[in-house]
């Protein structure tokens, strides 16, 4: 990077952060920095360096300062991601220290690294300082699927809702704040006045986007989808919504870490008794689309 990347440690994020409003016609991931960024003042930065699908080199694909975007990752960024250990340069006579972390997505998989950095003074721990960087990276861990999620745009579909400040993602931010073995976990529905069912509510955004086959079997047969990943690395349950009342209202989908032999009984019932809490708490479809700001 050309410009350091300057931040002092994170406060803890409330999962309604997460829901603040971002700016249009850009990526998901520019929007995680800088939701990141307006959820505590004192984050003045962060950049993310990915390789794009189908793509050879790796780049900034998010900076809170936009003119980095689509550089060339240097060669720094570059030995985090091969090697996987981060790396720490002290900038004493500017008080700050950047540090770069392997960025991870949903299943703790390196898909590139994360430059931020801090305050520092000289004789600054090196350990804090590593443990504040690995904590940013955690949080957005939790948001990013694979690495071409974060170049999803922004909205993910025009002629869809896409408001990211409703009451449905602050229920997928509780349900992932109460359930932290829970990677992935999204809800779809149809906006009133609408003709698709989309996502309204999820922790990897694509906010908007219209459901699949498999959302609207699940939804109009209300028989579960059950299924692993490709990778093999990843449960899905995806289930019939209903809302308080009985009424057929959308989908929700539950994705657990998997490994060849877990108990897939046992996951669905959990996925299931989520939805089943959940349900409890949504008077109608059009309360998901509402906004809590």
């Amino acid at each position: 990077m050309n410009r350091s990347v300057l931040a002092i440690a994170l406060a803890a994020l409330m999962p309604a952060a997460w829901g603040a409003p971002c700016t249009p016609g850009t990526t998901y991931g520019q929007t995680l920095l800088e939701k990141l960024r307006a959820s505590d003042p004192a984050v003045l930065a962060a950049a993310m360096h990915v390789t794009p699908p189908k793509g050879h080199d790796n780049l900034i694909v998010a900076s809170t300062d936009p003119r980095e975007i689509g550089r060339p990752s240097s060669a720094a960024d570059l030995a985090v991601i091969s090697s996987g250990k981060p790396s720490i340069r002290l900038d004493t006579a500017h008080g700050r220290a950047e540090v770069r972390v392997p960025l991870e997505d949903v299943s703790h998989d390196v898909i590139g690294s994360l430059s931020v950095s801090f305050a520092a003074k000289a004789g600054a721990d090196r350990r804090t300082l590593l443990r504040r960087a690995i904590a940013v990276r955690d949080r957005l861990r939790r948001r990013i699927t694979l690495p071409g999620n974060v170049l999803d745009p922004v909205p993910y579909d025009p002629t869809m809702p896409s408001a990211t400040d409703t009451y449905a993602q602050r229920l997928v931010d509780e349900v992932l704040a109460r359930h932290p073995a829970v990677e992935i976990f999204a809800i779809h529905a149809t906006p009133p006045g609408g003709d698709y069912n989309v996502i309204v509510g999820s922790n990897i955004g694509r906010i908007g986007k219209k459901a699949d086959n498999d959302d609207m079997r699940a939804i109009y047969t209300g028989k579960t989808n059950l299924e692993i990943n490709e990778a093999g690395n990843r449960f899905e349950v995806e289930m019939q919504l209903k809302d308080r009342a009985g009424r057929v209202i959308g989908a929700a989908s539950v994705v657990y870490p998997y490994r060849k032999g877990d108990d897939r009984k046992a996951l669905e019932a959990r996925a299931v008794a989520i939805k089943d809490a959940l349900q409890k708490r949504i008077p109608d479809a059009a309360s998901l689309f509402k906004p809590t700001h």
